[in-house]
């Protein structure tokens, strides 16, 4: 999303509304329940949320530090994968379908690829909501607009690199390879925090379409802390 793009006519949920977005049941068929998509996207950005949370404590912890990293590698990893996930549900909310390989699918680096390959380049693009300019309201007739953070962005390729670094961390080291857990530490945890963080300011607060259909999504919302996805619709 470039520059800043007209919310005309948008279905805004009220904040009582999305309170309820917190959690949801799952869409596991045996369950007897299945999500819609605002629900499924709602439900993938809570536990996302929560893993940040839990990231967060981590890295403010006393606890040894690689013990520290590889905890708050699993979560970045399971991160990328909700991401992957979230994105085959906006496929499904604007297109009604999803590929048919995509279905079954856990590994975010094969999920991405397989996207980018039909080229589905559907991605949440880091953004704010905001009123709209006297400019913006006289020229496109809104209230609203949604306006892009593009230095927070990151492409397929940038997410599948994280998530093989994240993978670095996911098995014992072998200590014929490497003596010390502190060398290993010291030499891979300043990307491993970078990636974190870059992973978390792409999520923050994010829109996500295809052919005019999408949701907006904040990890975290200012008035009551809250996750909230508002359905959009151009």
């Amino acid at each position: 999303m470039e520059g800043v793009l007209g919310a005309r006519n948008i279905p805004l949920r009220g904040a009582k509304e999305m309170q309820g977005m917190s959690r949801q049941t799952s869409n596991n068929p045996s369950l007897g329940h299945t999500m819609m998509p605002l629900e499924n996207y709602g439900s993938l950005m809570q536990t996302i949320r929560e893993r940040f949370d839990v990231i967060g404590q981590l890295k403010a912890s006393h606890a040894a530090d690689f013990a520290r990293a590889e905890s708050a590698a699993f979560h970045g990893r399971k991160i990328v994968e909700g991401t992957a996930f979230a994105c085959l549900v906006a496929i499904e909310n604007g297109l009604t379908t999803i590929p048919r390989d995509a279905k079954g699918q856990w590994n975010a680096e094969d999920i991405f690829k397989n996207l980018k390959k039909k080229g589905l380049e559907v991605l949440p693009s880091p953004s704010v909501i905001r009123p709209a300019t006297p400019d913006e309201e006289k020229e496109h007739g809104v209230k609203t607009t949604i306006e892009g953070l593009p230095e927070r962005r990151l492409t397929h390729d940038e997410l599948i690199a994280i998530y093989q670094r994240l993978h670095g961390w996911a098995h014992e080291l072998n200590p014929y390879t490497w003596v010390e857990h502190d060398t290993f530490y010291a030499k891979h945890s300043p990307a491993l925090w970078s990636d974190l963080e870059r992973l978390e300011r792409f999520l923050e607060r994010h829109f996500i379409s295809i052919r005019g259909k999408g949701f907006y999504c904040t990890l975290r919302d200012k008035n009551d802390g809250q996750t909230k996805v508002l359905p959009l619709q151009k």
